[in-house]
């Protein structure tokens, strides 16, 4: 019942714009060690853009473009023909493109507590999840760590039914 509830069939995904606001990118040059990692965000886009899945182009933004912070560069994103391969869905109003990562694969059940034993009308299920990557994660190097949750059963006349599985 917990893998079969929409929240937990809701896969991990990467939305990627058509176009965002970003510094310049610095001349290539060896990493220092004292060098700021980039967001997770930006990092995930250069490497799908490494990937051959996406190309960028950018240019100084214009004095309307990317107001919130001046001095920064205007990116687009186009897709790659190699992206098809990953079925992205295009977002609304053109906005960009979203990638499934991964999908929750159930483990284990690691528990389970009753409101009242005798007659339970409620229960509280512990139990263990992982992300299985999809190809494109698996390029990504997702990981595959263990998750603890619980999920909130209730008993009615027709039996259990989910009334929350947390994440």
């Amino acid at each position: 019942m917990i893998e079969a509830h929409p929240r937990f069939r809701a896969p991990q995904t990467l939305r990627v714009p058509v176009q965002y606001c970003g510094a310049a990118p610095a001349p290539s040059s060896p990493p220092s060690a004292n060098a700021t990692p980039p967001p997770p965000s930006v990092s995930r886009l250069e490497s799908l853009q490494q990937l051959g899945v996406i190309a960028t182009t950018h240019r100084a933004a214009s004095a309307t473009e990317c107001t919130s912070t001046p001095g920064r560069e205007l990116f687009t994103v186009t897709l790659a023909k190699s992206a098809s391969t990953f079925h992205p869905t295009s977002l609304p109003d053109g906005r960009g493109w979203e990638f499934v990562l991964a999908r929750r694969r159930f483990l284990t059940i690691d528990g389970i507590t009753y409101d009242n034993p005798g007659d339970p009308k409620m229960a509280h299920v512990q139990y263990a999840w992982t992300w299985e990557p999809e190809l494109l994660g698996q390029l990504l190097a997702m990981g595959r760590a263990t998750q603890g949750a619980s999920a909130t059963f209730l008993r009615d006349g027709n039996g259990w039914i989910v009334r929350q599985p947390g994440m």
